[in-house]
């Protein structure tokens, strides 16, 4: 199929980037180090689950989006500048081809090191004094895989919607900066004063309430609250299942919403 052909060009590209490699090598040696260096106190025990949960808050969430953006934010865009789609969409591709067959693309770029950069450290935790959940580790793996999926596909539609890869990647910037460290920064001053009773009254919502649908907004929060109840075994269970379920939604809808809509914009831009 034409789009299989773009995806399997678009990975062997990808996996070719110094800048992926670079930061690839970067997320792997920072897992493995805190592989390595999180050690149990005398007498206490440490699970892999505990260790998945300090690089899910910090290390995860923090560099898997930028990983992501910076491999697929100029996926169209950059081919469009170059002059290159004009030749691609000369083949018997389809612009819908374009678009997804580069969001499958990507993903599985982006998969690969992903998957590579948890081996190392699960070869360091079963040799360590750790207690290490096999099933568990592995689902946390696959759900990071999405995590990536969802911020490439955010890149893709966002490339194919922008005219210039320079508006591109003053775009990817923006959208880390706005999922990552602004809503690092604003999340707890904000829950707070929504928690207090904050907010506009004339909305027919609890602040509690606003604060949650905020936060399931961001994918990056959205992949929080399901990787925080899968480590605790606690996934679409208990008094929290309607928020998980929510969060999957809502990661749901990043992750097909955005193409559709670049490809939209796609569609009708005159090359």
């Amino acid at each position: 199929m034409s789009w299989q052909a773009i995806a399997q060009k678009d990975f062997e590209d990808a996996v070719r980037s110094r800048w992926v490699l670079g930061l690839t090598a970067f997320f792997v040696l920072l897992i493995a180090a805190a592989a390595y260096f999180v050690r149990p106190s005398p007498g206490q025990t440490f699970s892999s689950n505990q260790l998945l949960g300090l690089v899910s808050g910090t290390l995860v969430t923090t560099l898997i989006p930028l990983i992501a953006l910076v491999m697929a934010y100029s996926a169209v865009v950059g081919e469009r500048d170059s002059g290159s789609l004009k030749l691609l969409l000369s083949l018997p591709h389809s612009r819908a081809d374009v678009v997804f067959g580069k969001v499958a693309g990507r993903s599985l770029a982006l998969a690969v090191p992903i998957v590579v950069g948890f081996i190392v450290p699960a070869l360091l935790l079963t040799l360590g004094p750790l207690q290490f959940d096999a099933l568990s580790y592995i689902g946390y793996t696959l759900l990071t895989v999405f995590l990536g999926v969802v911020f490439v596909a955010i890149a893709v539609g966002f490339s194919a919607a922008m005219s210039s890869q320079r508006i591109a990647v003053g775009g990817a910037f923006a959208l880390y900066c706005l999922f990552v460290p602004l809503w690092g920064a604003v999340r707890f001053p904000l829950q707070l004063y929504l928690g207090m009773g904050g907010g506009p009254s004339w909305l027919p919502v609890a602040g509690q309430d606003l604060f949650t649908a905020f936060q399931l907004l961001n994918p990056n929060a959205a992949f929080k609250i399901i990787s925080n109840a899968f480590l605790n075994d606690q996934l679409f269970a208990g008094q929290n299942a309607q928020l998980q379920l929510a969060a999957a939604g809502m990661l749901l809808v990043w992750l097909a919403v955005p193409p559709l809509l670049g490809f939209l914009r796609f569609e009708s831009a005159d090359l």
